[in-house]
C-alpha cells in the first residue's frame, strides 16, 4: 500500500471540507484529483509535495494549517491501525510500533523517544537532504505534533493534555491559537516535542476506541446529509465533528479555529443559516450514538465517554430523549 499517497489523499479531502479549492490546488502543483485517486502507478516529486502545501498555505491563509491537519487525521484512515492494534497491549508498544512504520509515511522526520524520570518526551528529528522543502517540513512537522497528541487521546480515551509542546517554528502570536489546538501550552524548541506522564505508557490500549474509528470510517457517507440541517456550513461542521468525535466533543473555539474564522463570524454565518452550534453537536452526537449501538459491541459507557458525555447516566437520558428507549433496550430491539 501507498501510505504516501493515503495521506496525500486525507490532506486534499480535509482541505475540501474546510472549503479550499482542492482541484486548483493539485493543478497547481501539477497534477489532478484524477491521479491521485484512481492511479495505482501514482507517483509524485518532491517539489510537487512542497508545491501542494505552499498552495494550501496560500489559499487558507493559514500558517497553521498543519496542525489544524493533524488534528483531523486517524490512524485508521492509513489503514495501519490493524498492525498496531495487533501486536501493542500498551500504549508504550503502540509507540514503538507507529515509530517503525514512520519510514512508510515519510521521509522527513524521524521519531525519538526519551524516558525521563516522570515523563515520556516523543520527538520528531528532521532528515538530512530535504531543506529545499521548507514549508512540507514545517507543516509536516506541525502536522506530526497535533496528530501525536490526538491520537494518543484516542488510545486512552482520555482528554489527554500534554505538559509541553515543542515548536521549532514557534510564533508567539499564535500562542492562543496553539493552546486551542494542543490543549496546553506551547514553546520554541530544537526539534518537534511532546512530554507526557510516563505513567500513560503502561495504559492499556482501548481498542474499541478504533472498531469504532474503523465503522465510522467506512460508513461515513450514509452520515452526511442530515436531513434537520440544510446549511452548506452547517453540513460541513456536521461532517468535520463526525470525524473527530472519537476523541472528545469538540469546542466551538477549536471548531472555528479549523474554520479559519472567529467565533463570532461562525455563530452569525450559522444563525444565517438557521442552526446553531449545539443544534449541530446534538445532532452529530444522536447519529453517532444510533449508529454505535447498532453496528458495536462497545459498552454504554465507553461511547458516551467517546461522544463527550461526562457521565454515562446523562448519555442515557440523551439517548431515551431521541429514541424513546434506553440504548441498551435499543441495542436489543434492532437485533
Amino acid at each position: 500500500m501507498n501510505y504516501k499517497q493515503t495521506m496525500l489523499q486525507a490532506l486534499i479531502a480535509f482541505c475540501e471540507d474546510r472549503g479550499l479549492d482542492s482541484i486548483k490546488i493539485v493543478s497547481l502543483s501539477g497534477f489532478s484529483i484524477a491521479q491521485l485517486m484512481n492511479s495505482r502507478q501514482f507517483e509524485i516529486t518532491d517539489q510537487q509535495i512542497e508545491n501542494v502545501w505552499r498552495n494550501i498555505v496560500q489559499l487558507s491563509k493559514d500558517q497553521l494549517i498543519g496542525l489544524h491537519f493533524g488534528a483531523t487525521m486517524q490512524l485508521a484512515a492509513l489503514n495501519i491501525v490493524g498492525q498496531i492494534i495487533q501486536t501493542s497491549c500498551t500504549v508504550r508498544d503502540a509507540l514503538l510500533q507507529v515509530r517503525s512504520l514512520m519510514h512508510f509515511v515519510t521521509d522527513l522526520y524521524t521519531m525519538e523517544i526519551d524516558l525521563k524520570h516522570k515523563t515520556c518526551v516523543i520527538e520528531y528529528h528532521k532528515n538530512g537532504g530535504f531543506d529545499h522543502l521548507p514549508t512540507t517540513q514545517r507543516q509536516f512537522g506541525d502536522f506530526l505534533i497535533a496528530f501525536t497528541i490526538y491520537e494518543l487521546k484516542g488510545l486512552l480515551l482520555k482528554n489527554l493534555s500534554p505538559i509541553m509542546v515543542g515548536l521549532p517554528n514557534f510564533q508567539r502570536e499564535s500562542s492562543s491559537a496553539y493552546e486551542t489546538i494542543l490543549r496546553c501550552s506551547a514553546r520554541k524548541s530544537t526539534h518537534y516535542t511532546v512530554e507526557f506522564p510516563k505513567e500513560y505508557l503502561d495504559f492499556p490500549i482501548i481498542t474499541a476506541n478504533y472498531q469504532i474509528q474503523t465503522l465510522l470510517i467506512n460508513k461515513i457517507n450514509q452520515l452526511q446529509n442530515p436531513n434537520e440541517l440544510m446549511g452548506s456550513l452547517s453540513k460541513r461542521i456536521f461532517n468535520y465533528l463526525i470525524a473527530n468525535s472519537y476523541l472528545y466533543s469538540l469546542s466551538i473555539e477549536a471548531v472555528a479555529g479549523n474554520f479559519n474564522v472567529s467565533v463570532r463570524t461562525l455563530q452569525r454565518k450559522l444563525k444565517d443559516e438557521g442552526a446553531s452550534y449545539i443544534q449541530i453537536v446534538e445532532e452529530v452526537r444522536k447519529s453517532l450514538a444510533i449508529h454505535y449501538m447498532q453496528n458495536t459491541t462497545s459498552s454504554v459507557k465507553e461511547i458516551s465517554i467517546i461522544l463527550g458525555y461526562a457521565e454515562p447516566s446523562a448519555f442515557v437520558r440523551a439517548f431515551k430523549k431521541w429514541t424513546g428507549e434506553t440504548p441498551t433496550g435499543y441495542r436489543l430491539s434492532s437485533h
